[in-house]
């Protein structure tokens, strides 16, 4: 009952401040369709919860849940001291071994998926338990305050693209509010409501700081200011983002401040692209850290990995030898003692392998002893070594489970990538296929997966109708901020992400820019004009 009257609340609050300020208009659309396009996101919010909690049932993996759950060890801290829980959630002076402790306690916290840039999930973590504060634990809040703050960014977004789009106003808030992923995904307790507020942010005040028109010092650092911080949240929640973006904020504020970029855009935007990637290898060169070649590749690796799923054990006695083994044989580990035997029976597997129970066995150096069924088929390998040996379990060598994986639901194949240029090049085409035109509609084995193939096929036909009905643009700038955008991230996406419904997800901050792309190059009054013929 609690939880009711909790997010009744902040839905009455966030109703009122949409109703009531003037931000939440623009042109002809007053404040109802915005109120009106919060409600569906809210609609959309409780779908989501729907789906992880009783299609895809494992909690302690499901995105939705996995932050908001770790961050209720980081808000237990403030029960026994504010001081610790200030620490915690700004992150200054955590670097002692009693704070360590507490986010081992977290089964998110280190999850070896993030960024090798940024560890993105601490953010949405501190976010969660900075929430706390107001939702004193209610689940439906965080979801409530998820959805304004993705709002908020979608709203910014809209306003910084309607000044180019005014005759096409009510298509540009179909485009960006409405389109089924893009809902869902920003709707959720998920960094990508984030990505929105920074996208939001720093695109629509870095278009007002680079517009021509006069501005005082005061105006130019407070559009300064804005901007960082909507750039400090995208660097915070996905890294990722910020860096296919970037380069396209710095070619427009060439084209806008010099006479010879401004007259040759394409020029300019392929100048900087050329530049930009050339300076990625720069890192690698001078500070000898990891290439952005390599880590692409090894977030490929991490990623096909989570998709084909598995149970990863180690050897006790020799740590640097694995065995593999698929995720349906976990019933051929067999435990070597009576506290294995509980352990293993009381909550299974994968409890075995979340982040406190490992973190116990490396602190106490007494790691649980399980075997290998005699007759199980496992590969086995060693770190630091290519050569993978298929082998026949027939003895009791004692394993601890290292790690455990599902096998993803609608996951797909991706061609390795090694770390060169040349090869990644050549891989961009099925990078392209991948993320645009699969799953096939004969491939469809879930009602998820034919969703995403009917959404592909929705941005096929918009795209394929605007080649019928292009006209040169009013602001070439603007398609080649968008297309150069949507092709690094379209292309990041499909190297890496061998999963379906990730796919969709990353495309979520995708495809509004998409749409955006085809309304500024289409002709929209030739539609109707031959629409009208026909009726």
């Amino acid at each position: 009952m609690s939880d009711i009257l909790f997010c009744a609340f902040y839905t009455l609050l966030f109703s009122a401040i949409i109703m009531r300020s003037k931000w939440f208009s623009a042109g002809t659309l007053n404040n109802k369709y915005f109120l009106g396009a919060f409600y569906l996101k809210l609609l959309f919010g409780l779908v989501l919860w729907y789906i992880y909690t009783h299609i895809y049932q494992n909690r302690s993996t499901s995105d939705i849940f996995k932050y908001y759950e770790d961050s209720n060890v980081l808000f237990a801290a403030l029960h026994t001291s504010a001081k610790d829980y200030l620490t915690m959630l700004t992150g200054i002076g955590d670097s002692s071994p009693y704070y360590q402790d507490i986010y081992h306690h977290m089964n998110n916290w280190f999850n070896g998926y993030d960024s090798t840039l940024y560890y993105s999930s601490h953010f949405i973590i501190r976010v969660n338990a900075l929430f706390m504060l107001f939702s004193l634990g209610h689940y439906g809040v965080h979801v409530i305050f998820m959805c304004f703050i993705s709002f908020t960014g979608l709203t910014n977004f809209y306003k910084a693209f309607l000044p180019f789009l005014q005759e096409k106003s009510k298509l540009l808030f179909v485009a960006i509010f409405l389109f089924p992923s893009v809902i869902l995904w920003s709707s959720g307790v998920l960094k990508e409501g984030f990505i929105w507020l920074g996208l939001g942010l720093s695109i629509y005040y870095f278009f007002k700081l680079i517009d021509s028109s006069h501005k005082s010092i005061g105006n130019i650092l407070y559009l300064i200011a804005y901007s960082l911080i909507g750039i400090i949240i995208l660097f915070e929640s996905k890294a990722y983002v910020l860096i296919c973006i970037f380069p396209c904020f710095v070619a427009q504020l060439l084209i806008n401040k010099i006479t010879f970029c401004k007259a040759r855009p394409i020029i300019t935007y392929i100048i900087v692209l050329l530049l930009y990637i050339g300076s990625s290898a720069l890192p690698h060169i001078l500070f000898n850290s990891v290439s952005p070649l390599k880590m692409i590749a090894d977030k490929q690796t991490d990623f096909n990995r989570l998709s084909r799923g598995g149970i990863y054990l180690s050897k006790i006695k020799d740590s640097s030898q694995y065995a593999f083994i698929p995720v349906k044989d976990s019933i051929n580990i067999l435990p070597l003692t009576p506290h294995a035997d509980s352990l293993l029976h009381q909550k299974g597997v994968q409890y075995l392998v979340n982040n406190p129970f490992w973190y116990n066995e490396f602190k106490t150096r007494n790691k649980v002893p399980y075997m290998l069924r005699k007759g199980t088929p496992y590969s086995s390998f060693k770190i630091h070594t290519q050569d993978t040996i298929h082998l026949t379990a027939s003895d009791s060598t004692p394993y601890c489970v290292y790690i455990y994986t599902e096998t993803a639901k609608s996951g797909l194949f991706i061609q390795p990538i090694k770390p060169r240029l040349f090869c990644l090049l050549r891989n961009i085409p099925q990078a392209l296929k991948i993320v645009m035109l699969l799953p096939y509609p004969w491939q469809l084995h879930s009602a998820m997966t034919a969703i995403y193939c009917a959404e592909n096929l929705i941005i096929l036909l918009l795209m394929i109708a605007a080649l019928f009905f292009i006209k040169k643009p009013k602001h070439a700038d603007l398609v080649l901020f968008c297309l150069i955008y949507c092709l690094l991230m379209l292309i990041l996406i499909g190297l890496v992400t061998p999963i379906f419904g990730g796919i969709e997800r990353y495309k979520s901050v995708v495809i509004p820019f998409m749409f955006i792309l085809l309304l500024l190059i289409t002709d929209t009054d030739k539609i109707s004009q031959r629409f009208k013929l026909k009726k």
